[in-house]
């Protein structure tokens, strides 16, 4: 896994240069064991290197092809390598590195722009064709691995992270005022938008081309509806396709020349991932899990009884309040744009690169895939109160539930009345943090919402827009693709994974496996993981399946609550101080000093996590010196 940055303009221009050094620089922690860059004049690609395939300096980028025409800076892993390598050089293409970064450069050789289309694995990419003057950039169909651009009259600048386009000091340090709001209502932010004005984010399945000084984009695949029709496939049968796919799929994605980590909770998913990687041949694997002092979110217990049931090796390391407080500002560093989630993902990644790993393997997208949300069952009832209440004026829901002295979670069923959407109105009232009328107390003048500009629900009704004709379970569950696996999990899990220098790799999104899973009816899929631990019984021992699938639905969260509370309150307090504030100009002190004071009296009437983004947001903009 690596960082790529580079520049692409009209005419090349001083600072060029200057500017994809600091990229380069600042995405040292991405690849901390080569880096280099490439000047073609009008263009230059940077790459800083992570080496898991091919150590030697065959792997080193950017990286050109034969005759020097066409040069590539990579980041990720393309799984079917080994199969596409021999028909390349059946075709007359030589190979210099055993990487799977010269297959996907030669790849493009052969099919041009197609070349993606052929490509398994997760990645980001950029590609300069020096005869033609002609830069691609790619990005993975689920958006695995992120690609940030910043447009202007002439020229292009991209990188792995904003951190480094900031770094290149060619684009100005600016919140987006609508980035700042998306925050404060989803607790992170959805691409294409960025926390960044005018910073883009390449969207999951798309490539872009730069030529003749124009910019454009395009998709080349996009998540399948899964079937609301009946499998002529038996369930035994259908489990057992699914068995055999995981496996072949797991294989691949063992692809490293180092020693690899599984993160492993208490849960099914990272049961089921050790089960399919002892399956699969995985040598020098270690189980990793974070404990906890307070037990109530503790799993220790559960994963080591797991990691002994799978004979897999296991270390604990309990992560307490104080320790976590020490590293904050490296972490909220780490997560590139604000995010209410993703210290769960920094610790274990810290954890696995303090052991020595370079590779882990994460159960990240299972939820999403085979219906394990527990939250489905409130979307559906909502819903069905939604369409119930539609007859009624908006204004009884804010008279009824949206008063100031409510919890935040009684204020979120006023969309539930009168609601345009049922289906929107539902999924508004699970995820929104704060309602749209908390935004102007919350918010400075220059960030707070404009009239008529789209809003949370408007962004809700685009990403269901696919689904719309489904049914309800499909719509609920297709939603949870764009609005939480891609939009936060894997932003931050790479995000902050590669703060330690550490390739995250989520072994159930390779896109065959997406594709086979999302074409089955809901009546299969949807089943709360029964079809996973079906598919899963034969790879793990008779104790081991029958412990695993007996274990209640549990969500791995940090104990944030006490935290907060208790060694987190002084660097809260601080950061919530009218003058540190008044530094970035994005939150209004007033506001926050209220709902501050009203969580320190009475924390279940704000909830934690809304707190939490506001700290998060306010000591980002501190650290990364972005102002309104």
């Amino acid at each position: 896994m690596c960082g790529i940055a580079g520049i692409v303009g009209t005419k090349r221009e001083a600072e060029f240069f200057g500017a994809t050094e600091r990229m380069k620089a600042a995405l040292r922690h991405r690849g901390p064991d080569s880096n280099g860059i490439k000047d073609f004049n009008e263009c230059l690609l940077a790459n800083t290197r992570l080496a898991i395939v091919d150590l030697s300096e065959h792997g080193h980028m950017p990286m050109a092809n034969e005759d020097s025409s066409v040069w590539i800076t990579y980041n990720g892993e393309c799984y079917n390598a080994i199969e596409l390598r021999p028909k390349l050089e059946a075709r007359g293409h030589r190979f210099r590195s055993n990487s799977d970064t010269e297959v996907v450069l030669h790849l493009y050789e052969e099919y041009g722009d197609r070349c993606v289309e052929l490509l398994r694995g997760m990645f980001a990419f950029a590609i300069w064709d020096a005869n033609r003057r002609r830069l691609l950039l790619a990005r993975d169909r689920l958006g695995i691995k992120p690609l940030y651009f910043a447009q202007r009259p002439g020229r292009l600048v991209f990188a792995s992270e904003i951190k480094a386009l900031l770094a290149s000091d060619l684009i100005p340090r600016k919140l987006d005022p609508a980035a700042a709001r998306e925050i404060l209502q989803f607790g992170h932010v959805s691409a294409p938008r960025t926390a960044i004005l005018n910073i883009s984010s390449l969207l999951p399945g798309y490539i872009g081309i730069w030529e003749d000084g124009q910019f454009t984009t395009r998709d080349y695949w996009r998540l399948p509806v899964s079937s609301n029709g009946h499998s002529q496939t038996g369930r035994d049968d259908t489990a057992a396709s699914l068995s055999a796919m995981l496996v072949e799929s797991s294989r691949r994605q063992l692809m490293s020349d180092v020693p690899i980590a599984l993160f492993l909770s208490g849960g099914v998913d990272s049961a089921v991932l050790g089960a399919l990687m002892a399956r699969a041949g995985a040598e020098n694997l270690t189980a990793l899990t974070i404990g906890f002092e307070e037990k109530p979110y503790d799993e220790a217990e559960s994963s080591r009884r797991t990691a002994e049931l799978l004979g897999l090796p296991h270390r604990t390391i309990v992560l307490r309040g104080s320790r976590m407080a020490d590293s904050l500002d490296h972490a909220i560093w780490a997560m590139d744009q604000p995010t209410v989630d993703g210290l769960n993902s920094y610790w274990i990644s810290r954890v696995a690169a303090e052991a020595g790993f370079k590779v882990a393997l994460s159960g990240q997208g299972a939820d999403e895939l085979f219906g394990g949300y527990t939250s489905v069952a409130w979307f559906e009832r909502f819903a069905r109160v939604a369409g119930a209440l539609r007859p009624f004026p908006k204004s009884l829901g804010a008279a009824v539930f949206n008063r100031a002295s409510f919890p935040f979670r009684w204020r979120k069923l006023s969309y539930l009345v009168g609601a345009d959407d049922p289906f929107v109105a539902a999924q508004m009232a699970v995820r929104i943090q704060f309602l749209k009328n908390d935004l102007p107390s919350l918010l400075a003048e220059s960030c707070s919402p404009r009239r008529g500009e789209a809003d949370a629900a408007a962004r809700i009704a685009e990403w269901a827009a696919p689904v719309r004709s489904r049914n309800l379970r499909e719509q609920i569950s297709y939603l949870d693709f764009p609005a939480h696996l891609e939009a936060r999990l894997l932003r931050d899990g790479d995000a902050m994974s590669m703060a330690h220098s550490l390739e995250l790799r989520p072994i159930f999104l390779d896109h065959p496996v997406v594709e086979f899973v999302m074409s089955l009816p809901q009546s299969k899929r949807l089943e709360g993981k029964a079809l996973l631990l079906h598919a899963s019984r034969s790879l793990m021992p008779e104790a081991a399946f029958r412990d695993i699938a007996a274990r209640p639905k549990r969500t791995f969260t940090f104990p944030f609550s006490h935290w907060i509370a208790r060694d987190l309150r002084s660097v809260m307090e601080k950061t919530f101080l009218p003058a540190s504030l008044a530094s970035s100009g994005v939150l209004n002190p007033a506001g926050v000093a209220n709902l501050w004071k009203r969580y320190l009296d009475e924390p279940e009437s704000v909830g934690w996590s809304r707190i939490w983004t506001l700290f998060v947001l306010a000591r980002w903009c501190e650290i990364m010196k972005v102002a309104a």
